[in-house]
């Protein structure tokens, strides 16, 4: 045993080999790692070990394949013998479940499931034709044409879930069948109602139509029906424009009598106008006669005062200065005349006076 270098080879000496190596363009790290000593039992380990891990992944694989199954979360399960077609009686649901060979589940939707009756592509069917009950208005039509479209939403229940697969089958088998029954009560049960329902009554149709569409399938497919919606009704083109030109004339009569109210109302506020203005008239007229009375009274009261007065203070003047009845009348004669505001001479009898020659001529 001696260095690497001094160790020969089968394809010569160690300088040889270290002259190929650098014509090759190794390092220096590569050629010891190319020289060094390999240890015992290594690659045999090492392939074993990769069998073993490759062996232990087939058999995960195939008994994941074999032996497991996958229910999504809203999804029920009856377990098939795909050999002999036996199914199982247990119900279950949704989770990764352990199952023999050759074994699957049939599955089953848990949540609603929605079925559409329109013209949308996604529907399930086209819309439901059918007819109406006879108009009252015109006994001999026998009813109107109708298209109804509508959506349902039913749901299988755990319990009952195995007489479903005896009775209908797989789930796509169940669905076609609740289809048909479907649409067939939804075109019965129309018939037992007017077209003006249809518009008017529509809420009650539809909890009808979800009773006997409801009461159908549990007897005839062991579901229950949830919810029922009428989304369309469509009428003849010539009806609905008959009822377009009715409806707009009841809306007119509708609209003229509210007219005829608002005019009673305004009617009504000019009548008690009048009767509010006559009345004001009336309060008017009597407080003005009540005032002109009052004043009147208050003059006639106030000339009474003053005459009164008057001949009382003419009483004590003429009682002051001794004159007689005619000499009052003579004195409330000047004062008239004084009143006149012009002067005047007066002649009043009393003592005589001589008078000169140019006043005798």
């Amino acid at each position: 045993r001696g260095p690497w270098w001094h160790r020969r080879t089968s394809g010569g000496t160690a300088a040889a080999m270290h002259a190929s190596l650098l014509e090759g363009g190794e390092s220096d790290g590569a050629r010891r790692r190319q020289w060094l000593p390999r240890l015992r039992g290594g690659d045999d380990e090492l392939g074993c070990c990769s069998v073993c891990a490759l062996f232990l992944c087939l058999m995960v694989f195939l008994f994941t394949a074999n032996f497991v199954s996958v229910l999504e979360p809203n999804e029920y399960g009856l377990l098939r013998n795909s050999i002999s077609g036996a199914v199982q009686v247990d119900v279950v649901r949704g989770g990764l479940h352990v199952t023999g060979p050759f074994e699957s589940f049939l599955r089953f939707p848990a949540a609603l499931v929605t079925l559409q009756f329109s013209a949308s592509h996604k529907a399930d069917r086209a819309a439901v034709a059918t007819r109406t009950g006879a108009d009252p208005q015109d006994p001999d039509s026998g009813g109107q044409p109708i298209k109804i479209s509508c959506a349902l939403q039913f749901q299988f229940i755990k319990e009952t879930l195995n007489e479903v697969y005896y009775s209908l089958g797989t789930y796509e088998a169940a669905k076609q069948r609740y289809v048909l029954l479907s649409a067939n009560v939804v075109g019965n049960t129309a018939q037992d109602f007017i077209p003006t329902d249809f518009w008017m009554r529509r809420d009650v149709i539809a909890s009808q139509m979800l009773y006997e569409i409801n009461r159908t399938l549990w007897r005839s497919g062991r579901v229950m029906a949830k919810h029922f919606e009428i989304l369309r009704v469509d009428f003849a083109d010539s009806y609905e424009q008959t009822i377009t030109q009715i409806q707009v004339a009841e809306q007119q009569k509708v609209v003229n009598e509210y007219d005829q109210q608002v005019q009673t109302v305004v009617q009504s506020i000019e009548v008690m106008r009048s009767e509010n203005n006559a009345t004001i008239a009336n309060i008017s007229a009597g407080a003005s006669a009540t005032s002109k009375e009052i004043c009147a009274r208050a003059r006639r009261d106030a000339f009474n005062l003053k005459q009164g007065m008057k001949a009382e203070k003419y009483a004590q003047l003429r009682n002051r200065l001794g004159l007689t009845t005619d000499q009052m009348g003579e004195f409330f004669r000047i004062q008239v005349l004084q009143q006149n505001r012009g002067k005047m001479v007066v002649g009043v009898p009393g003592q005589a006076e001589p008078m000169s020659p140019k006043q005798e001529l």
